[in-house]
């Protein structure tokens, strides 16, 4: 029997494991995407929307953003 993983989003604690907030939104609209037409979900929930099992998978490092090298060159050089 599978243990169903209830879950609340806390947008913050991801934000520190990921620190690229534009990045974060696009992941997760792209695996519920793939939730909805082939992918099956990693977690079990009783949730049944792709984006909050997204959300799930990401924070719960089920998922992760691929080619973060590029990412960083986002990131803004201010002093």
């Amino acid at each position: 029997m599978e243990k169903i993983v209830k879950f609340q989003l806390k947008y913050d604690e991801l934000l520190k494991k990921i620190p690229y907030k534009y990045a974060i939104p696009v992941a997760v609209a792209k695996r519920a995407e793939a939730l909805k037409e082939i992918s099956k979900p990693f977690v079990v929930t009783e949730d049944e929307n792709p984006v909050s099992i997204a959300f799930m998978e990401l924070s719960m490092n089920y998922v992760r953003i691929k080619n973060e090298e590029i990412l960083k060159a986002l990131i803004p050089k201010v002093k």
